[in-house]
């Protein structure tokens, strides 16, 4: 299974310490290179930097989205990504409608929970409020009971 991620989730989960819970949903986890450059920091041996070939449609996503973004979703196409990991709601729709499998931090966390790497779910969504990760309480119950239901 291969995974996309874009800087919000490096972001927020190396805010809290968790950066290895990236590999919950595979441990084949790549990042176009926008998103290295976007993160700003070392990262992991096990993430995979990739250089987007489809430049025009990179071109084209820049219109609406910022560059992270943007490489994101054209590496998530040229890949045939299982999953793309994308915080922006404007993001995570034009990768919807282009057939993309989205999830965002907060379903890393729920996967990373529904495979035992976590104990409580509610405990690393406080760390990432209290990180300045926003969500909101609707987000939050919902995330919650769905944990509940598949545990």
């Amino acid at each position: 299974m291969s995974v996309i991620a874009n800087t919000s989730v490096l972001i927020a989960l190396s805010s809290i310490n968790r950066l290895n819970l990236l590999k919950a949903p595979s441990k084949e986890v790549m990042v176009p290179k926008a998103v290295m450059e976007e993160y700003g920091e070392p990262l992991p041996k096990w993430v995979k930097v990739i250089d987007v070939k489809d430049k025009q449609l990179v071109r084209a996503l820049l219109e609406l989205l910022h560059k992270g973004e943007a490489e994101t979703i054209a590496l998530a196409i040229e890949v045939k990504a299982d999953i793309v990991i994308l915080d922006d709601k404007k993001a995570r729709s034009i990768a919807k409608r282009i057939g993309l499998r989205v999830i965002g931090t907060l379903g890393v966390l729920m996967l990373a929970k529904k495979k035992g790497l976590i104990n409580d779910l509610s405990t690393e969504i406080e760390k990432l409020v209290e990180s300045s990760f926003r969500l909101s309480q609707d987000v939050i119950i919902r995330a919650l009971k769905e944990a509940k239901r598949d545990c």
